[in-house]
């Protein structure tokens, strides 16, 4: 895991593109999530390889990680509380708010309703999703503009088990490590 925070820096109307590596640190990567900071909204395209798509769940809300999905967790004023957003390859939805004790115990408070939308398609490599997040949205549960911490996931079993990557890799078995989110910096233009 790297041992300096990685940064993101955007302006209004900014995008950046980070690659969704091997969580592990192989180098492999998955595809890649382009972020975009526009009119006090996050949007994300996730563009996700995936030649065995194994999507899981139907509701908001459902255990979408027993499958493919792609993955954000973004802090809510400390590291050590953020939202998990998620959505499977079918575009169906999940949003937890995240209580991390560390060593591998947390707490998840599920969101009666989602704090963003997407629209995801299937595509002849993979998968994409497009994501819309209102940052004014997200005051509520103690999301500070001036302290965003973050990271991007891609989940994806395949026949020989569960692969992980992420932009900023955990180097674990697992993506609630808020040590190796890296930090986002929102400025106006």
């Amino acid at each position: 895991m790297q041992t300096e925070r990685a940064e993101v820096s955007l302006r209004e109307g900014e995008s950046h593109k980070l690659s969704l590596v091997d969580n592990f640190g192989s180098g492999v990567a998955c595809g890649e999530v382009e972020i975009v900071y526009r009119g006090n909204e996050l949007k994300l395209l996730f563009s996700v390889k995936d030649g065995d798509i194994i999507s899981f769940g139907t509701r908001y809300n459902e255990p979408l990680w027993k499958g493919d999905t792609a993955e954000l967790f973004l802090s809510l004023g400390r590291d050590t509380r953020y939202l998990e957003l998620e959505v499977n390859p079918d575009g169906v939805l999940y949003a937890a708010v995240v209580e991390n004790g560390g060593d591998g115990m947390f707490e998840l408070e599920f969101l009666s309703d989602p704090p963003f939308e997407a629209e995801t398609e299937r595509t002849a490599a993979g998968y994409r999703s497009r994501w819309t997040i209102g940052l004014d949205k997200l005051i509520d549960f103690g999301f500070d503009i001036a302290c965003v911490r973050f990271n991007a996931f891609v989940q994806d079993y395949t026949r020989e088990g569960l692969k992980l990557y992420a932009a900023f890799p955990t180097m674990l078995n697992t993506f609630h490590v808020p040590r190796a989110f890296g930090r986002l910096v929102l400025k106006d233009k």
